[in-house]
């Protein structure tokens, strides 16, 4: 099991670096960029599975369960409502690229936002890479 904790604070940020929470930043049940702010704070708890398949010796194959939680605070370049403690939870599948030289994961994930708003969707599909499982 993998717990992240992350929390950030800026001061006088310039309209190009406030802090965004979203399906891009870790919170991945919500669209990209769904809440920004001058603070953040975020925790991931995911269960990773390992398997020992090898399809065509290309790529292992894995999987994770997690559930997010997070939220920004403080002034907005866009004023969007305060919408608290937002959490998710989903499943993924994890591709390990035995045949490159950068060693990237393909993360292929579904979540489910638990707070969910009546202007986004149900379920969100990421696809990502990254150079941890």
């Amino acid at each position: 099991m993998v717990i992240k904790v992350a929390a950030e604070q800026g001061h006088d940020l310039d309209i190009d670096h406030f802090l965004q929470l979203g399906g891009d930043t870790g919170l991945r049940g919500y669209p990209l960029r769904f809440q920004s702010g001058d603070g953040l704070g975020l925790l991931t708890v995911e269960e990773r599975l390992y398997t020992s398949w090898f399809p065509f010796r290309l790529m292992h194959v894995g999987g994770a369960m997690f559930f997010d939680a997070g939220r920004t605070w403080g002034p907005a370049p866009i004023p969007t409502p305060d919408l608290g403690l937002l959490k998710d939870f989903g499943a993924g599948l994890r591709l390990g690229n035995a045949r490159s030289s950068f060693g990237n994961v393909i993360h292929i994930d579904l979540a489910v936002p638990l707070d969910a708003q009546a202007e986004i969707s149900r379920v969100q599909f990421l696809v990502s890479t990254q150079t941890t499982y």
